[in-house]
């Protein structure tokens, strides 16, 4: 009964936001063929073959496990991985992800239909936002860069909080702008505003009311604008929005006391913000970075947006508004010491906006000079033959039909640009991410698989496993093979705390924690990635006459008992 009232609450409110949408997208000024075509794009984009890839490790598998465990428990309030509570994401994107398995059925394509849908949403309302800001072309043109970037595509796929959040951002930002454009109706918007802000909240966190309101304050003080969330509209707003994010945190906090405050706010927030969790990753070029190689194929139009951005970002107030929303939030993450490309997704909808106009103009009077255009031409020829380049690596090669089709594309695309056709340049590389996805997913997906996915290895080792074989995997796999074992595993690391995030798993650290395991039980199945094999590949458990099996990056070995030289001596293995 619980379980049914609470799958009820998040499909009203989920409902209710769609609701919010639509009469943002579908306003008077919306065009239908826009609308059709960019649904279109979406689909092949985000939601063709959803369901046939394994989920990607190691997130994906992080959130399937805890929406199996919301369903299969009945508690719609506590995250819960391994049998024990979470804390790492809020409750409302867990709420999406287990109503549709309650609706679907568990699989990968209900798991990350939730993702799909909110991609979707994203693509219309960034079109909606653009076209009324800008010109209907604008619109038209950065709707379709959200279809068409690499990572924009990937991420659409992914079982991610990401991609809700930047749903309830542009949401909120577009409440904002039309509350500044419609003082009349400014009691509307920004109630609008602060339901969006509190959804934002309830799905990742702080960051849902830090990025709208480094947007807004910025564009108030640049912008001498009146501030306005103030009024009826800012105080019925923010009685909704605490009412959208007070329960569910307040009743964690006393059910779970410190425990709650200590993961959620103090590991997962302020930590991430001080501490790199992957130190490898934080450089004050990382997100800039992102953001580029993100956008190809239509990198050529982002580095021309860049451009214009830095000559122009004055020239109207929409254009400082999208200013205000992209640096102030662009400097936010990279003063972060965690980064990771999944962070600054919520960036590329005003890059959108800035590549949208970029194009607009460039498409009505040209390009700005020899200077700008040879920029443009030489950043089409850059991410054509570079793809080329990639097919001389061997990883590469299992991905030479779909690399070689988008090559190709590409460098149709680039000939155009080339003999100054822009607009058959700009439609090739509208075509060019679903060419890749096809090929992709039709004549390398096994390749494809086994490097992002550990499906493979689970379904072999459940065929390979004795009875009362123990389950071995790397930190990075773990998550995965529970999943799709349906089984306890221990994790392998040369650390007792291999997570960010202790999680209740026995861990066998290290060679002499293998040799106390095998010591009482004869095999174990092992799955590693090449960094931690090179860790435990000397144990003479492994033996010079077992080679294993690769599947991409990872390795399935069994571990025997009777390869070792002598009983083990007492060493741990440990929980964690």
């Amino acid at each position: 009964m619980a379980s049914g009232r609470f799958v009820r609450l998040a499909s009203f409110i989920y409902l209710q936001f769609f609701h919010l949408l639509i009469a943002l997208f579908f306003r008077r000024s919306s065009s239908l063929r826009d609308i059709l075509l960019l649904l279109l794009l979406s689909y092949f984009a985000f939601g063709w073959n959803l369901g046939k890839l394994g989920l990607i490790d190691p997130d994906e598998p992080f959130y399937a496990l805890t929406g199996r465990a919301m369903v299969q428990s009945g508690d719609w309030l506590t995250p819960q991985i391994f049998g024990a509570p979470q804390f790492e994401k809020p409750i409302f994107y867990y709420w999406m992800l287990s109503g549709s398995y309650r609706i679907f059925g568990e699989s990968e394509w209900a798991g990350r239909l939730p993702t799909a849908l909110s991609a979707t949403a994203l693509v219309l309302l960034t079109y909606a936002f653009a076209r009324r800001v800008f010109n209907a072309r604008a619109g038209l043109l950065a709707g379709i860069f959200m279809t068409g970037g690499l990572e924009l595509a990937l991420m659409g796929r992914l079982m991610l909080t990401d991609i809700p959040l930047a749903v309830f951002i542009t949401a909120a930002l577009y409440c904002y702008w039309l509350a500044l454009e419609k003082p009349e109706r400014r009691d509307r918007w920004i109630f609008g505003y602060m339901v969006f802000t509190g959804l934002a909240v309830l799905t990742k966190g702080p960051i849902g009311t830090l990025v709208p309101l480094f947007a807004t304050l910025s564009f108030t003080i640049l912008g001498k604008r009146p501030w306005v969330l103030r009024g009826r509209g800012f105080w019925l707003g923010l009685a909704a929005h605490l009412a959208i994010v007070l329960p569910w945190y307040t009743l964690m906090t006393v059910e779970y006391g410190w425990k709650f405050v200590d993961e959620f706010f103090y590991r997962d927030n302020y930590l991430r913000f001080i501490r790199a969790e992957h130190p490898s990753n934080n450089h004050f070029w990382y997100y800039p970075g992102v953001l580029l190689l993100g956008s190809i194929p239509w990198l050529p139009a982002a580095l021309l947006a860049f451009r214009r951005l830095f000559t122009g970002w004055r020239s109207t107030p929409a254009m400082l508004f999208v200013a205000c929303w992209f640096v102030p939030n662009l400097l936010f993450l990279t003063a972060a010491q965690s980064k990771l490309p999944s962070y600054g997704f919520y960036l590329f909808v005003p890059l959108a906006f800035l590549i949208g106009t970029a194009l607009d103009r460039v498409l009505s009077n040209g390009f700005e000079g020899r200077g700008e255009k040879g920029m443009v031409i030489g950043a089409a020829a850059l991410q054509a033959l570079a793809l080329g380049g990639a097919l001389l690596v061997e990883a590469a090669r299992p991905f030479a039909v779909p690399a070689a089709a988008f090559g190709a594309v590409l460098l149709f695309a680039l000939a155009a640009l080339c003999l100054g056709r822009l607009r058959l340049w700009l439609g090739a590389t509208t075509v060019s991410t679903a060419v890749f996805i096809f090929c992709a997913m039709t004549f390398s997906f096994d390749a494809m698989e086994n490097m992002v996915s550990i499906r493979p290895i689970a379904k072999k080792m459940m065929a390979m496993q004795t009875e009362g074989e123990h389950l071995l995997a790397g930190k990075f796999g773990i998550r995965g093979v529970v999943y799709y074992t349906h089984q306890t595993v221990a994790v392998m690391s040369r650390r007792p705390h291999p997570f960010w995030a202790d999680h209740p798993v026995e861990v066998v650290v290290g060679l002499k924690g293998l040799s106390k395991l095998l010591a009482d039980h004869p095999t174990a199945l092992c799955t590693l990635r090449k960094a931690d094999w090179n860790t435990f590949k000397k144990s003479a458990a492994f033996g010079p006459r077992n080679p294993g099996e690769w599947f991409g990056e990872s390795l399935l070995i069994r571990a025997h008992q009777a390869a070792l030289p002598q009983a083990a001596s007492p060493a741990a293995t440990t929980g964690n």
